[in-house]
């Protein structure tokens, strides 16, 4: 396979099936989850960093912390981006929960996916694909001696050993960035648009402050290159410049969920140094698996990314949806359905002990809230939703793949 973050997954894994508290095993289901406690002496707001004190199981020390996401931090239960700092303000890495050492983390709230367990069950299915996505462990956050409820403390995407390590000579060279929202993109950071859809792409590691005016230019100029060969060059002619593989695991992965932000919003690129563009790695899949009101996107039936861009050019190509197809076939005779849905089960036990008295602090269960479709009332129903919801797409999947259907 190729794609260039597949390297140094298999000790994620490993660490992620023995850590207690991650969901990956059924000792785990009766463990207390971790607490995570906070102290901060200030407001914490969308930047800059507030340094607050942090202890944890295995940590014990100081952290710059803001406010994290976009649409999100309209909700009362708010997501936090972290940086592990030392006594002198220098970034400091640390393992945190048995994941690899980093200084960069991210807390998720996860107010609007009522199983709280969405984001955790793609990255799963992304890493059993063989691809890089973020670790991640559920904790209990405690902020200012507060109870905050339930959350997901996850590795933040970038460039790295241990995190997306591409193929390369070391990390010079390589690049990460972000394709998203154009309402978005001035908040995210400096960016630059593409040529033909004027799509706004975020210098996301190395930041463009990183970059010299030349490094800057020649990634603008890949990626403009790119999208010219999607749309205007011979058929096939992507192939030179995008990495065939990770371009069907990632449609893959987007059409398997159904994930509202494919191809708009939170879609990531890699560039390694003398290698392809790379699609990847997923990211952002709470509003998926029916869980928005956006479109179609609560259906069990139909293509969703085949007119979202870039996504519509690959799926005209008949020898991508040949290698889709293929692709399909492979995962499913390999067990993809059972590992789905056991994720599903395993993490569901291993948040079931905590759930009632995080939905007693932010009592979302039995109202509607943006952009979900129903309120259904229990923890259990919602899981019992995401689990039936994914099984009928992997069927429906089943049939347009035998069929030879287009988009």
């Amino acid at each position: 396979m190729s794609g260039g973050f597949e390297r140094g997954r298999r000790l994620i894994v490993a660490v992620s099936i023995a850590a207690a508290g991650c969901g990956m095993g059924a000792s785990a289901a009766s463990a207390a989850l971790p607490s995570v406690r906070i102290d901060a002496g200030r407001v914490i707001r969308d930047g800059p960093k507030v340094t607050a004190g942090l202890r944890m199981p295995g940590y014990s020390g100081r952290v710059g912390i803001e406010l994290r996401g976009q649409s999100s931090q309209m909700f009362p239960k708010k997501s936090y981006a972290l940086e592990l700092r030392t006594a002198g303000g220098k970034d400091r890495d640390a393992p945190l929960l048995g994941m690899p050492a980093d200084a960069d983390w991210v807390l998720y709230a996860a107010y609007n996916d009522k199983t709280l367990m969405r984001n955790v069950v793609a990255y799963e299915t992304a890493r059993g694909m063989g691809r890089w996505a973020a670790a991640s462990r559920f904790v209990t956050l405690f902020l200012n001696g507060r109870y905050r409820g339930v959350y997901v403390l996850m590795e933040r995407p970038e460039l790295g050993e241990g995190r997306i390590d591409v193929p390369g000579q070391g990390l010079t060279g390589d690049y990460l960035l972000e394709f998203t929202f154009p309402y978005q993109a001035g908040r995210k950071g400096p960016h630059f648009r593409t040529p033909l859809k004027r799509r706004p792409i975020v210098y996301e590691d190395p930041e463009r402050g990183d970059l010299s005016r030349r490094e800057a230019s020649y990634i603008r100029g890949y990626v403009a290159r790119t999208e010219r060969a999607l749309y205007r060059g011979r058929r096939g002619a992507w192939r030179r410049v995008l990495d065939p593989g990770s371009a069907v695991d990632y449609v893959l992965m987007q059409e398997l969920f159904r994930n509202v932000d494919a191809f708009h919003g939170s879609t990531y690129l890699t560039k390694p140094a003398g290698g392809r563009l790379v699609l990847g790695p997923v990211w952002d899949f709470d509003l998926s698996s029916g869980n928005s009101t956006y479109g179609t996107s609560r259906a069990i039936a139909g293509w969703w990314t085949a007119r979202r861009d870039w996504a519509g050019r690959l799926h005209r190509d008949p020898t991508f949806r040949s290698a889709l197809r293929a692709r399909w076939r492979e995962l499913r005779a390999g067990g993809l359905r059972r590992r789905v849905l056991a994720a599903v089960d395993r993490n569901a036990a291993v948040l079931r002990p905590a759930v009632r008295r995080n939905f007693a602090r932010w009592p979302v269960l039995n109202r509607r809230v943006w952009p979900n479709p129903a309120a259904r009332g229990s923890f259990t129903a919602e899981v019992r939703f995401l689990r039936s919801w994914l099984s009928r797409r992997m069927h429906w999947i089943d049939r347009a793949v035998r069929a030879k259907s287009k988009p």
